[in-house]
């Protein structure tokens, strides 16, 4: 199932860095980098829960499904 995460989005949209991002979900500094820099990165079950956890959003607010007809044409 084609899904990209939405971590730069949600990070840039709230106003914070990558390093605020980081320190106050407490998941990994290297996992916190590569969610917002790949959107492809897996999110685990153990950093959605500290990521919603720690800012009261529901799981969609981290995730886009992407088509994959759209992937194949590279949209």
């Amino acid at each position: 199932m084609p899904m990209r995460n939405r971590i730069k989005e949600f990070v840039d949209n709230r106003g914070i860095s990558v390093y605020q991002f980081w320190q106050e979900t407490g998941i990994s500094r290297t996992t916190a980098y590569n969610l917002y820099n790949n959107s492809a990165q897996y999110l685990g079950r153990d950093v959605m829960d500290a990521i919603c956890s720690q800012y009261k959003i529901q799981p969609d607010t981290l995730l886009k499904w992407i088509p994959a007809q759209e992937l194949k044409n590279g949209d």
